[in-house]
């Protein structure tokens, strides 16, 4: 039986986003070699209500939310076949764009009930799934354009090791992305989604991806100095004056 891929586009770029050109190379490596059923969806194409924090989710004994006429009933059921879940989603002011939270939200109802017990001395996640699916696995695959990764995205990993428990997820991450794919573009981009595709590759033979490859897909394809170059052009106002400095004298 074909093992069943969901792929979660969390980007409102959609089919623009550089994490998803990643996650899509990726993919291509895991699922070059063996039986796959492989499925994308674009979170924010999705009509998703927010989360009413009512709770009710916990008390119900199919821990279904209270709200039933948008796609989370849908998406949940997809999320609940999947063998692997594959999160692609660039990182958004230090945290993941708004369209995925409010997702997440509404997936409370997945997870335990929170019994007012002390969190797990061994990075077990703090809920629990009511309906583990034994053998699945999660995926996050993230680009910004920091380089400092432990540092923007400590809030992100934060959240995932208390929903997925440490080590229950692998995190792929890349910085400098807005200027590989949007600026540089032709043969560092073609790498950097080569990289990915051999993870991919990797993962399908073991099932996990060294720190080694972690670490290899998390350098940074520019030095500082190109780097900060690149981003004072950006920023830069026709006149030679700086746009944020810009904004802080008209603010003053």
């Amino acid at each position: 039986m074909a093992e069943k891929i969901l792929l979660l586009n969390g980007s409102p770029k959609k089919e623009r986003s550089g994490s998803l050109l990643l996650a899509r190379a990726f993919l291509d490596g895991l699922t070059a070699h063996g039986d796959f059923e492989t499925e994308t969806v674009h979170i924010s194409a999705l009509n998703i209500k927010p989360c009413l924090g009512c709770l009710t989710c916990w008390a119900r004994e199919d821990a279904t939310c209270v709200i039933k006429d948008d796609d989370i009933p849908a998406v949940r059921k997809k999320i609940e076949d999947a063998d692997i879940v594959i999160l692609c989603a660039p990182l958004f002011f230090f945290g993941l764009p708004g369209t995925v939270k409010v997702m997440m939200d509404r997936l409370l109802g997945m997870v335990n009930p929170y019994y007012g017990k002390p969190i797990p001395a061994d990075g077990s996640s703090l809920h629990g799934f009511t309906k583990p699916h034994p053998g699945q696995r999660f995926v996050l695959i993230s680009s910004c354009a920091w380089i400092e990764k432990e540092v923007v995205y400590a809030s992100v990993f934060s959240q995932l090791d208390m929903i997925l428990g440490k080590g229950g997820y692998l995190a792929l991450t890349t910085p400098q992305m807005n200027a590989i794919v949007y600026h540089a573009g032709g043969r560092r981009l073609a790498k950097m989604q080569a990289d990915y595709q051999k993870a991919g590759e990797e993962y399908a033979a073991t099932g996990t991806v060294s720190e080694k490859t972690i670490a290899y897909l998390a350098r940074p394809m520019f030095s500082d100095s190109v780097y900060q170059l690149f981003y004072e052009k950006m920023w830069r106002k026709p006149n030679g004056e700086y746009l944020l400095n810009a904004i802080s004298k008209k603010s003053n």
